[in-house]
């Protein structure tokens, strides 16, 4: 089984939700059973509730239920474990390749994977509507990002 990474600060709000939004784009593939989807901060307090907005966000508008999302913290297990990490933002991208140098050949900023450019900026503390803006970025580069995503990680679409 294949594994994808996501990474932010505090695993609370875009790496949570982009984990579950990835879930459910490779259970509409049919992938579901061959990927293992995760996240994990670079600064999470473990055992974290996701933030309530972002629980609120996927449930209305993609009726995705993380309200058993708990925190985790980043460790160079995880790292070397995952097949592909996809993080949030620059800054969390270097500090995985600061700490673990040998994954750079697997460690992306998730709109440079998608093929654009730029941060997903934390919505923590913005309101609803920036959280709103988040979820729906983040979809917007896993979709785009998908079929770049099944060859990276050496699958098909729907195959057994």
């Amino acid at each position: 089984m294949k594994s994808v990474l996501f990474v932010c600060t505090g695993n609370t709000c875009r790496s949570s939700m982009a984990e579950a939004l990835l879930r459910n784009i490779l259970k509409d593939k049919g992938l579901d059973s061959k990927v293992q989807v995760s996240s994990a901060g670079v600064s999470a307090l473990p055992s974290m509730p996701a933030s309530p907005e972002a629980v609120e966000v996927l449930a209305k508008g993609w009726q995705l239920d993380i309200s058993s999302h708990k925190a985790t913290q980043l460790t160079d297990e995880l790292v070397s474990g995952a097949d592909l990490i996809l993080t949030m933002s620059k800054s969390h991208q270097d500090y995985i390749l600061q700490v673990v140098p040998e994954a750079k050949e697997k460690v992306f900023l998730l709109s440079e994977f998608a093929g654009q450019n730029g941060d997903v900026s934390d919505p923590i503390g913005r309101g609803r509507e920036e959280y709103q803006r988040v979820a729906e970025e983040i979809e917007g580069y896993l979709q785009k990002a998908l079929p770049k995503m099944i060859d990276f990680l050496g699958l098909k679409e729907g195959a057994e």
